[in-house]
Parts: structure tokens; sequence; C-alpha cells
């Protein structure tokens, strides 16, 4: 850094003191030496390095002093633009129509931090052959690269386009492609960044598969418990480079935890808080030190809060319309007369669209009800719960209703909380982002090499997923873990509840976010991007951010599977061997031995993708639930489960029998204990700490193209306007002029680039 910093010094000195003179060309010779001068450097630090470790080091000291040679016979011939100036450049070229205009091309080679401009080429049908490919003579001003990493082309004419360029290839040895119509734009193409089909040499592409097979062996697949087939698979080995860095497990794990231990001991003692919460308001205490005060201790008794918990905290996955009495036929015909209540007409609402529902289907064994809950959609108060049924300890059913006890309502509604708080932990965050993204995670290394462009858009939204999820086994599912002591289901509900989800989930519906909205009845007759609950912001915002991530991968997936036309197109599609194992390891059933990921829904045809839209849809699901998904469901987790009343994930005794009249100590009675209660606020507080960065944003840059950084750049700006749309809608809120609660959760600042916590 000391030697870089140095060079820089001497630069901007120059600079000062040539003015005008300091020519573009100068400036490219002095970077390259300044380049040379810390390359030699690293090179002697290395060397001593390597020198108190002969072994094994041997044979990798003998490459770099090779490169070495051969940088320092290049720099010295680069130096004094000694050497031939004149190049054979081959290009495959296609016209598009019979009488092509022949245009002018500029050609620019990019490697080892210099710009070599090649003089202008025209082409025209008399120097190609009947291959398209047309072979002629360049100059260069400096002498090329000896690493051409980038390679230019831009054309002088009318626009018209008239030729598909397929590739540029330098003196037989350095082969770039492109597939671009070339019209009047400047376009790219890097080394490191080509389909399998598209490396120069078979050498290049024996070294690309020997590198997947040792991926392969390295991200290996396991089953959980010995060989459950009905859970995600997981990583059998935690590759060394998929670890949390020393510098994240201290900050985000040791330290939170060892400053909320003193806190928790500290408040306990300090306010002698006995072993079960006495009041309501004694619970306020435990909010000292470290714990901050969750937002679900507002208005908590509430019942248009109560609604608006399926709408914009943790768990909006749920939420259906009623499109007929059959759906709530469980509620109806435990009604007495099948009359709901007095001012609600089911038939009317139904009719209008107003009426919706959330039918949790649990398992006995847990010990939590199966709660079918109705809210309407009115248009003085708002979204509005009128009706909870919850299966009892004695066998039967019983309708609770708003007009009930309160005690008996409030306690109606704390355990449909519970059940909607267990599928939310169990399926909505943790099976259908984190474990089963782990699979897509370790599928992508296994069969996309590191040069393939669709790695480098998947890869920085899988940042930590495999480390974070290795320390949720370790730290959530082993006994007396962090499930079992804060959650009513316990580890074995945890996993019991994603085998019940995970054999009907489909990506092409449920991992498709706006097609699940239709499905649940949420978007109206204007199309998918219309939702029809006022104030669901959850799905409001989550439409925008879908349809901006399906734009940037479209450009981005187009940039790369182009050509003539359809059958082109689908032909570098077909050929792309990697993405179409890709494919095959998605959908192929999880096995023992040589299984896959297991997903169903995948969209594609014949077993594979045949098409380029499939693809996308396909990519757009995975960031989205990889950002977007995961932010929403997580992050809100503390604020909603860290005030016990509010949301819990942990309830004593059993659901009320009837409704009638309860004495307040029975409700407290039911709430996690004191030290429960801690607990729960320690893990959802680590949960709820955003740890990366945000969407958009990545802690490695890998997408280097600059074609395709420009589509990078403009998802961001479209990212920026999002967040200035959702930021507007919030003030107004705030002013008074909309009578719904600002909902931030989905800004995309707020929205990590991937699943690290």
């Amino acid at each position: 850094k000391r030697c870089q910093t140095f060079c820089d010094y001497r630069y901007n000195c120059l600079r000062k003191k040539s003015g005008d003179k300091f020519t573009i060309l100068g400036e490219s010779k002095f970077k390259a030496m300044n380049q040379y001068f810390v390359y030699l450097v690293r090179w002697l630090i290395l060397s001593i390095k390597y020198l108190l470790n002969f072994g094994d080091r041997l044979n990798s000291m003998n490459q770099t002093i090779l490169h070495i040679v051969r940088w320092s016979v290049w720099y010295m011939k680069y130096r004094f633009n000694f050497g031939d100036n004149l190049h054979t450049v081959r290009l495959s070229l296609q016209p598009l129509n019979a009488n092509p205009e022949a245009p002018n091309f500029n050609i620019t080679a990019l490697g080892n931090g210099i710009v070599a401009r090649m003089n202008h080429i025209q082409i025209n049908q008399e120097n190609g052959n009947d291959n398209g490919i047309c072979i002629v003579q360049v100059e260069v001003e400096v002498v090329l690269p000896l690493d051409i990493t980038t390679m230019t082309i831009n054309r002088n004419g009318n626009g018209d386009p008239g030729w598909f360029l397929r590739w540029i290839e330098i003196d037989g040895g350095h082969r770039f492609s492109f597939y671009k119509t070339i019209t009047d734009g400047v376009f790219s193409s890097r080394k490191d960044t080509l389909l399998p089909q598209d490396e120069s040499s078979q050498y290049n592409l024996d070294l690309r598969n020997c590198h997947l097979a040792e991926q392969k062996l390295k991200y290996g697949y396991e089953l959980y418990n010995g060989g459950d087939l009905e859970l995600p698979v997981k990583i059998r080995n935690l590759p060394m480079e998929e670890n949390f860095s020393l510098h994240y497990f201290v900050t985000n794990s040791v330290l939170p935890e060892a400053r909320m231990f003193i806190s928790k001991e500290i408040v306990i003692l300090k306010n002698w808080l006995p072993k079960r919460w006495r009041t309501f308001v004694e619970i306020n205490t435990a909010y000292q030190m470290y714990f901050k005060t969750p937002k679900g201790n507002i208005n908590w008794e509430n019942d248009l809060h109560f609604a608006q918990q399926r709408l914009n905290q943790c768990n909006s996955s749920l939420i259906r319309r009623v499109n007929n009495q059959n759906e709530i036929a469980d509620i109806m015909n435990i009604l007495p007369n099948g009359v709901l209540n007095a001012i609600v007409d089911v038939n009317a609402v139904i009719e209008n669209g107003q009426l919706y529902f959330t039918n949790i289907n649990m398992p006995e064994n847990l010990g939590i009800p199966s709660p079918v809950v109705l809210f309407q959609m009115t248009d003085d108060e708002g979204f509005r719960p009128v009706a909870i049924k919850l299966n009892v300890a004695n066998g039967g059913e019983v309708v609770f209703q708003p007009d009930d006890d309160p005690n008996a309502w409030m306690l109606a509604k704390m355990w449909a909380n519970i059940s909607d708080a267990s599928m939310q932990l169990s399926v909505v965050h943790l099976g259908l982002t984190h474990l089963l993204m782990e699979g897509v995670a370790i599928c992508v290394h296994r069969n996309l090499s590191s040069r393939h462009p669709i790695y480098k858009l998947l890869v920085p939204h899988f940042y930590y997923n495999l480390a974070i999820n290795e320390m949720a086994r370790d730290l959530l599912f082993i006994p007396g873990g962090y499930l079992d002591t804060t959650t009513k289901i316990h580890s074995a509900g945890v996993l019991q509840l994603i085998k019940q989800r995970l054999g009907d989930w489909n990506m092409n519906i449920d991992g498709t976010f706006p097609v699940d909205l239709q499905e649940r009845g949420l978007t109206g007759d204007g199309g998918v991007n219309n939702v029809n609950i006022p104030g669901f912001f959850y799905a409001e915002d989550g439409v925008r951010l879908y349809n901006a991530i399906h734009k940037y991968v479209e450009q981005y997936v187009h940039h790369y599977y182009s050509g003539v036309n359809d059958e082109d197109i689908m032909d570098r599609l077909l050929c792309d061997t990697e993405i179409q194992a890709f494919y095959a390891e998605l959908v192929l059933p999880r096995a023992q031995e040589n299984g896959g990921i297991g997903m169903q829904g995948v969209p594609g045809n014949n077993g594979r993708f045949e098409t380029t839209g499939q693809l996308i849809d396909t990519l757009t699901s995975t960031i989205f639930i990889c950002s977007v998904m995961h932010a929403a469901t997580n992050f809100p987790q503390y604020d909603q489960y860290g005030f016990p009343p509010n949301y819990s994930t942990l309830l004593h005794g059993a659901p009320p029998q009837n409704a009638n009249v309860i004495e307040d100590q029975a409700v407290l009675d039911c709430l996690p204990s004191v030290r429960e209660t801690f607990n729960i606020m320690t893990i959802f507080t680590l949960l709820s700490q955003e740890t990366t960065q945000p969407l958009g944003q990545s802690e490695v840059q890998l997408i280097e193209d600059p074609n395709a950084v420009t589509i990078l750049n403009t998802f961001k700006a479209e990212l920026v306007q999002i967040e200035q749309e959702i930021n507007g809608r919030n003030q107004a809120i705030i002013a008074g002029n909309q009578n719904f609660i600002p909902y931030t959760r989905l800004l995309p600042s707020n929205i990590p680039n991937s699943i690290a916590i």
C-alpha cells in the first residue's frame, strides 16, 4: 500500500509539472510503470515467504518467476515501444441483409493498466470468406497488453444494424466473444466472463471443466438426519472460503451475545424481577441497556394492529381473499345459524371482495391450534379481524369474535398468533429462504464456472448464506438450543413444518412474487401490479422491487444470450452445458447419492431451460428470495416477538375453551417467563442485525464487464427511484394525509443483498 501511495504521489507531481504535455499515451505508460513497480515489490515479499517454506511452494515460485520474466520482457518492449505494431485481427461477422453497409470499426484492447487503440477497420463482404470470417491487418500505436482483459468495439456509420458480430481474435491467441448486432454503440467483452462454448481453446475449456470437477467435490450435498428426503439439502462440509471472517463473527455474534447476557443479568437483578411477569407494564422494565424497546409494545391490544400483522410485519404469506363461503366453512358451520354477527353480511362482503382469511394447518402433536382467522376490509375502519376459530384441548372448536369477553378475545388472538409465528419462523423465514437457497447456492458452485456470467450475477446474493446456516444448525437445532427454549414447537416441530410445506412449494407459483399474490386473490382485475388491500405496503413495495429485479436480470441475460434471431438465441442457451447442468441439478430429486435440490416448479421444458424467459424467471425469483423476501420476514422479528403479548413464539397452558369471562392473571400465566422472555429478546436481536451491503451492492464485485456494469448501474438507479417513491408515500402518511402506518422495511437501502444473518 505504501508503494502504491508513493507511485500515486509521483504521478500527481508529474501531471502538475508537465501540464498539457502529459499526454494520454504518457499517462498510460506511467500507470503501467507504476503497476510494474508495485508488482515487483509484491513479488519480492512473496518470494521471501516462499523461501521460508520450500516444499510444495517451489513449483509455484518457479511459475511466479517465469511470469515475472515474461512481464519484464513485455514491459521493456512496451516502455520503449519496441516490437511489431502490426497485428492480425479475425472477426466472425454475419450480414443481416443482402446489401449491408461497409462500416468502419474501432477496436480497443485493455489490460495491464493500458489502453491500446487500433486503427480503423473497414469491413465489407469482399474481405470475408464463406464461413463469415473476416481477416484484416491493423496497426497499434503501442505494444499490446501482455494480458488483454477486455476488448471493446464500436462502429462509425448510420446505425443500420447490418452486421452481427460473434467474436474477435487477435494474433490467433486472444479471442473475445460478443454475439451482438453492432450498431453505433460501444460493446465490450471480458476474457474472464464467458459462456463455456465461447472459450478460445479446448485447453481453456478443459481447465474450466477441471475446476468444476474440484468444485463438485468441495461443495457436496448432504441430507438432514442421515437421509431425510423431505427436507432441503445442506452443505456436506463448509468450504473454508465460505466461512465468516473473524471480524464478522466477533462483531455480529460474540460481542452482541456477551453484551446481551450482561444486560439481562443486570436488568433482572436491578429490578428484582420474579420468575414470571406480574403485569403487562412490568415487561417494559426488560428494555434497558443493550435491549431496545420493540415497536410491538405499542397498540398491541388494538384489533387493527392485529390485522396489520398479517399485512406488513413478519408473515404476509398466509393472507388470502375469500372467494366463496366454502373456503370458510370451518367457521360458518360452528356459528349459530351460520351467522357471523349482526354487522357483517358475509355474502355481501365476499361478493365485494372485502373478506380475507388465514388458515394454518398445524400438526396435532405440536400442541398449538390450527386457527382460521377472518378479516374484513372496511371503508371506515380499514382492515380488521371479525372472527377467530381455535381448536381446543377436548377436541372441540370455538369461534371467538371481537365483542366477546376482552380477555377471551385477547387470548384467542395470542393463540392464533403463536401458530402464525411458528409458521413464520419455521417455513417462511428459515425453510423457504435460508435452507432452500442454501441448496441453490451449492448448485451454482457445483455447475457454473467462476467465469460464467450467471455465476457472477448470483454469487453475491449467497454471501455468507452457507456460513449462517451452518451456525444456525449449531445454535438452533441442538438439544436445548434456542429453538427448544424460545418456541412452543421446539426444533423437531420446526423441521416437521418445513417438511409439510416444502412438499407442495413450487418456484413458478409460491416463489414468484406477483404470481403468489395473484393466486391468493390479493391483486385486482387491473393486473398483478394492482394490490387490492389499501395499506398492504409489503405487497406494493414487493411488486415494485420484483419488477425492478426482473428488468435487471432480463437485460443482463440478454447481454450474454444474444443472436441474430430467436433460433440463434435458443441455440446459445441450449449449447450452454453449464447452465443446463445447473437446471438439471435444481430439479433432480433429493437422494443420498447423486441427488439434486429436488426443487419443484422451476421454469423449463423437457428437463432444461429452453427459453431465456425461463432462465430470467428462475434467476429473478432466486435474487428476490435472497434479498427482498428474507429482509421482509427476518428483520421485523425483534420488533414483533420482543414483546410477548404482541406476538409470541412461546405460550404456556392451553387455548381458551370458550368466550366466557377470563381473569387478567390467566392471560399473564400464558406468557413466557422472565428468563424465557430475555432468551426470546436475545435470539431475535441477533437475527435482526443488518450486517451486509444493501441490494445492488456487494462485498465483492464480480461483475466487471463494462456493458454489464452499465446494466447494474441502471438497476441501482431504479432502486434509488423506488426508495424516493416509498419515502414520499411515508411522508404523506406522517403528514396525516393517509390513514396508514409508514412502512420502511422494503426501502432498498434496508434490504441486505444476501442472507447473511
